[in-house]
């Protein structure tokens, strides 16, 4: 626990640290501190924020997979499907161990899971570099040994802090809280869990979009079964948003995980699994979608993603996402 606090620490102290440096003037002897951009709370001199602003500045953003690393208005619905998860209770990132120890959740080895998730979120910017969400999803869980269930997931809320803007990139730190708040075992992961992360994106031009994120998994459990995962992922993203028609971007986005501790069941049937270490296991989807809409406001996105290693939270993913901004 102690580790994982000290790390939180190092992520906020290293965003705040380039503004109090400035603003107490440091330097080394002759040399002064280099001018590393404006620090995002500023408001001299800041770009218009409007969505779509055909310019260099960084106010919109078009990929799904990835966490957004701008702080906005904004509300959603998003459909998820995911296919064949062999490995379940890795980690207990998705579910509890489940069927052995007389652990929590499934009430047998599970040896294939596929989910659809019906996730509404909303966010909310105080100010135009600090805003604050919230997600609700609705699971369904069908299992090839258990029995199905659908309800209420794990709720999820958080906070995003813009710590630099230059006219063509953005940085943000994120921070989110997994709450076990799900209807039945089965449809969350029984534990409290955070998540700090660094999100950024670029702008090569008024079309070409990079965007990045770099995740760190914490769950707050005792359980031998959960582990630490970092998350990291870039997206890519043609086009820009039409403030007075309709407009459309292609997205193509790479997402891996790289478990760092806890333990994985691997079963062929019910009465036939080993228990493993998920230590260094690691798992990448790429995925292809499209982002399209009408105007600033509303925009839908279509996208199908596939997993490439052997390990796996699914190997088949479909999202569609309907956003309106404000």
């Amino acid at each position: 626990m102690r580790l994982r606090l000290t790390i939180l620490t190092a992520l906020l102290a290293l965003a705040a640290l380039p503004g109090f440096a400035r603003s107490q003037g440091v330097s080394a002897g002759n040399m002064n501190m280099p001018n590393l951009g404006r620090l995002a709370g500023s408001t001299v001199n800041r770009p218009a924020t409007n969505p779509g602003d055909p310019t260099l500045n960084i106010n919109d953003t078009f990929a799904a997979f990835l966490d957004s690393a701008i702080p906005r208005n904004i509300v959603g619905l998003r459909f998820d499907s995911s296919y064949d998860n062999r490995q379940p209770a890795r980690a207990t990132y998705l579910f509890p161990r489940g069927g052995v120890a007389g652990g929590p959740g499934f009430l047998l080895p599970e040896t294939r899971v596929n989910t659809i998730d019906f996730t509404s979120y909303a966010e909310y910017s105080l100010d135009t570099w600090f805003s604050v969400f919230i997600e609700a999803p609705y699971r369904w869980v069908n299992p090839e040994v258990n029995g199905n269930q659908s309800g209420a997931g794990d709720m999820r809320y958080g906070l995003k802090i813009c710590t630099w803007t230059e006219d063509n990139f953005l940085a943000t730190i994120l921070l989110r809280v997994y709450q076990p708040s799900a209807r039945t075992e089965t449809l969350g992961t029984g534990h409290w869990s955070i998540e700090p992360g660094l999100l950024a994106a670029y702008r090569f031009n008024e079309n070409v979009h990079l965007e990045g994120e770099f995740r760190y998994w914490i769950p707050l459990t005792r359980d031998d079964f959960a582990g630490n995962i970092l998350r990291y992922g870039l997206g890519l993203s043609y086009g820009q948003r039409n403030p007075y028609g309709l407009w459309y971007a292609p997205v193509v986005e790479g997402v891996g995980w790289t478990v760092l501790s806890g333990k994985t069941v691997v079963a062929s049937s019910p009465d036939s699994f080993v228990i493993q270490e998920a230590r260094n296991q690691t798992i990448f989807n790429a995925s292809l979608g499209l982002r399209f809409g009408y105007g600033r406001n509303t925009d839908m996105y279509i996208g199908y993603g596939r997993a490439f290693t052997g390990h796996t939270w699914g190997r088949d993913m479909v999202r569609v996402e309907f956003r309106y901004v404000f």
